[in-house]
C-alpha cells in the first residue's frame, strides 16, 4: 500500500465558496500521432470518439475561468490533455488567447517532438516571447531501438527536430526534455536514468548544444491509474492494480480536485489526466457554468468520494492511482 497523499482534506463546497483553481488542462482536439507503450491514448474514450473543440466551446471555457484569474495568473494554463497539441493548427491562436485572458500565467505545451518543424518552432517562440512558458518534449529512448519501441515514432526525425529546437532557442526559452525508461515499480526497464543522462551528455557534446534553460528529466513512467488494457507490446503488464484505500478511516487529498480543472474536446469536465476511459462522468461546460458546477451536487459527491468522507465504489480510479497530482 502506497503512502497516502498529504493530510490536507478536500474542502466541501458551500454557497459563495470556490476552490483556488491554479492549473487548467484543455483538450483542444482528440488526436495523437504516437502510441507510447505506457500511454492509454490508443484505447482511450477520446480516440474512440474523436473530435475537435469548436471556437465557441474554447471561448466559453475561457470566459468561465475569468473568476479564477488571480490564481490562474500564478499557475498554469495547459492547452492539451492526453493528446498531442502541436498537430492542432489552431494551437498558436489558442496560446495567444490564453495570454490575452491571463497575461501573467504560464502556458505549458508538451509534445512528442515530431511536429517541431522549423515553422512550428518559430511560431511557438513568437507566442512565448517575453511570457511565462514551459515547453516539455517527450523523448523516451536512448537510441533508435528503445525510442521506436516505446513511442512508435521516427527516431531520426524526432531527434533532428529536438536538436533544431535547442539550437533555435539558444537558451532564450525554457525547455524540459523528458525521458522515461523504467517503470514506477522498477519491474520493467527499457533504459535507466543514468543511461538517459549519459545519452544527453553525449548529444550535447556531439552537436555543441547550448543547454542553458534546458533541463533533462529522467523519470519513472507509471500505469496511468491502471488504465492500460491492451496486450500489445505487453502494455497491460505494466498495471500495478489497487494501491490505496480511500474511506472515512483513510482520508485522502488530490490537488487535481481542488486546484486543477480539466476539459475534454467536447467541453465535458474531466476528472484528471489519468481518466483516459472517461470512467467518471462530469457535467459539460455547455450545460452548466463553473460557478454552478462547484456549488452543485455532482462536485460535492466527487469531493466526498475522493476525500474519503464516504466510501467510493470498488474499482474507483483514485484507488489505482499512485501519483496523486499527476
Amino acid at each position: 500500500m502506497l503512502k497516502q497523499a498529504n493530510k490536507k482534506l478536500l474542502v466541501l463546497p458551500r454557497y459563495g465558496w470556490l476552490p483556488e483553481i491554479k492549473y487548467v488542462q484543455i483538450q483542444t482536439h482528440s488526436r495523437c500521432n504516437a502510441s507510447c507503450l505506457f500511454c492509454p491514448w490508443i484505447e482511450s474514450d477520446h480516440h474512440a470518439n474523436p473530435g475537435k473543440m469548436t471556437d465557441e466551446t474554447w471561448q466559453l471555457i475561457l470566459r468561465n475561468l475569468v473568476p479564477f484569474s488571480g490564481t490562474i495568473n500564478n499557475g498554469k494554463m495547459i492547452p492539451y490533455l492526453m493528446q498531442e497539441p502541436l498537430i492542432d493548427k489552431t494551437i498558436f491562436q489558442k496560446i495567444n488567447d490564453i495570454y490575452r485572458y491571463f497575461p501573467k500565467t504560464c502556458v505549458e505545451v508538451s509534445t512528442n517532438g515530431t511536429a517541431l518543424t522549423e515553422s512550428v518552432v518559430t511560431k511557438l517562440f513568437e507566442c512565448f516571447s517575453g511570457k511565462r512558458h514551459d515547453l516539455w518534449v517527450s523523448h523516451h529512448g536512448i537510441d533508435k531501438q528503445t525510442f521506436e519501441h516505446i513511442m512508435e515514432l521516427d527516431y531520426e526525425k524526432s531527434l533532428e527536430n529536438l536538436i533544431y529546437l535547442i539550437k533555435a532557442s539558444n537558451s532564450k526559452f525554457i525547455i524540459k526534455i523528458r525521458g522515461a525508461g523504467t517503470s514506477f515499480d522498477k519491474k520493467h526497464v527499457y533504459f535507466s536514468r543514468e543511461q538517459y543522462l549519459e545519452y544527453w551528455k553525449k548529444l550535447t557534446v556531439d552537436h555543441q548544444l547550448n543547454m542553458d534553460n534546458v533541463s533533462i528529466d529522467a523519470f519513472h513512467f507509471h500505469d496511468r491509474a491502471g488504465t492500460l488494457h491492451r496486450s500489445e507490446r505487453g502494455a497491460n503488464q505494466l498495471n500495478m492494480g489497487v494501491v490505496r484505500k480511500i474511506d472515512p478511516e483513510h482520508p485522502f487529498h488530490c490537488p487535481r480536485i481542488d486546484e486543477w480543472l480539466h476539459f475534454g474536446w467536447d467541453g465535458a469536465i474531466r476528472l484528471c489526466c489519468m481518466d483516459y476511459h472517461k470512467e467518471v462522468i462530469l457535467p459539460n461546460i455547455k450545460d452548466t457554468s463553473l460557478l454552478e458546477y462547484f456549488h452543485g451536487p455532482v462536485y460535492r459527491d466527487l469531493v466526498e468520494k475522493v476525500s474519503g468522507r464516504k466510501k467510493c465504489e470498488d474499482g474507483f480510479i483514485c484507488l489505482r492511482c499512485h501519483t496523486p497530482g499527476g
